[in-house]
């Protein structure tokens, strides 16, 4: 009995913390000293994108600067945890719009339509949203930031709608997942032989690899199993073996309320299950051959979660009035976080030519 109570006040004692650290509110940009900048925003807004209630997290040092509207990874997989803990750099040149997008994070609910969770919804949210922004800020066009399931939901946006857009950044770009995958399950093979991990050996000879008819739930399961070696061995971010530190960072977030982490999981799951089958069947190498905007894409070569062969190959093709690929040699799908001065560096200079440009 003292050892049932002691873990219950353990767990009361988390919880509580918990609560505690999740008031639901973005936290101030700050100088040094700690004190928040002037002219500077951090909010948490909600807003209505398609009919749909939706939030976004707003954070900029300087609110003259551009727009840079990013479109998170997953689907469903919110980073604006990820950002502030690995890239609070970039608020420096930008405003950055972190949008929750339907059916993700806090912006998750169980009364969403499912049939609303197909990839035209999500590109006419992210038009609506880019025209709020453009008017909220008084700028004529806003920049465009997609990182992996984002990277596919950005470039299809500013396919269909280049006019909103000065230019489009692609990191870990998604181009055609179904042979992104198989070369990901090759990899994480290989890399169970050369280490001669028997366990890992073990059950990726027992996942069989969906075929283009296979239904959401195999390819989730097959996912979810897959990509813990991915992660394992290197190939979804070099120095970050395992999913915990990620977990933490996202449970650590002031900007989510207690009720947000909890969805957080649900988000996920429920996005995957109805977005995927976008994901797995999209094909950029037929679907656009050229865009009208600047496109700069950012690969890291240890990439195995969207290969990086794959991305160079659809960058190779593709046909814009200005392009350029990047390659992060000390990066795998997240170069925006790895490389974060290199990459920082690149999106800044493209801006500053832009916006000469304009003038």
């Amino acid at each position: 009995m003292y050892i049932i109570g002691g873990v219950f006040l353990i767990v009361l004692g988390l919880v509580l913390t918990l609560w505690i650290k999740s008031p639901g509110i973005a936290e101030p940009i700050t100088d040094a000293s700690g004190k928040t900048i002037d002219g500077s925003i951090s909010v948490v807004e909600k807003i209505m994108l398609g009919g749909q209630e939706q939030y976004l997290i707003i954070r900029g040092a300087n609110i003259s600067k551009p727009v840079m509207l990013f479109l998170h990874g997953g689907p469903g997989s919110p980073e604006l945890s990820f950002m502030k803990n690995y890239n609070r750099d970039i608020e420096n040149d930008f405003i950055m719009v972190y949008w929750e997008q339907r059916g993700a994070g806090k912006s998750y609910s169980e009364n969403i339509p499912p049939e609303s969770m197909n990839l035209e919804q999500f590109i006419s949210d992210t038009k609506e949203l880019s025209e709020y922004l453009a008017k909220r800020f008084n700028q004529e066009k806003i920049y465009l930031m997609g990182h992996s399931w984002g990277s596919l939901l950005g470039i299809l946006t500013a396919y269909q709608y280049p006019e909103r857009f000065h230019a489009y950044f692609g990191i870990g770009q998604v181009a055609q997942q179904f042979e992104g995958e198989k070369i990901s399950f090759e990899w994480v093979k290989e890399q169970a032989h050369k280490k001669n991990d028997k366990n890992a050996i073990k059950k990726l000879e027992a996942l069989k690899f969906p075929d283009s008819l296979a239904s959401s739930t195999e390819w989730i399961e097959f996912v979810i199993n897959e990509r813990n070696y991915v992660v394992q061995y290197g190939g979804s971010m070099r120095e970050l073996t395992g999913m915990l530190p990620m977990i933490k960072m996202v449970l650590g977030d002031e900007a989510y309320t207690f009720s947000d982490k909890v969805n957080y999981m649900k988000g996920n799951i429920f996005s995957l299950e109805h977005l995927w089958p976008a994901v797995i069947h999209t094909n950029l190498f037929t679907a656009i051959d050229s865009m009208q905007i600047p496109v700069y894409i950012f690969q890291g070569i240890y990439d195995y979660q969207t290969p990086f062969p794959v991305a160079k190959d659809f960058y190779n093709q593709l046909k814009a009035p200005e392009k350029e690929f990047f390659t992060f040699t000390n990066s795998a799908h997240s170069p925006l976080m790895e490389e974060v001065d290199k990459f920082n560096s690149i999106v800044r200079e493209k801006v500053k030519n832009s916006e000469q440009h304009k003038q």
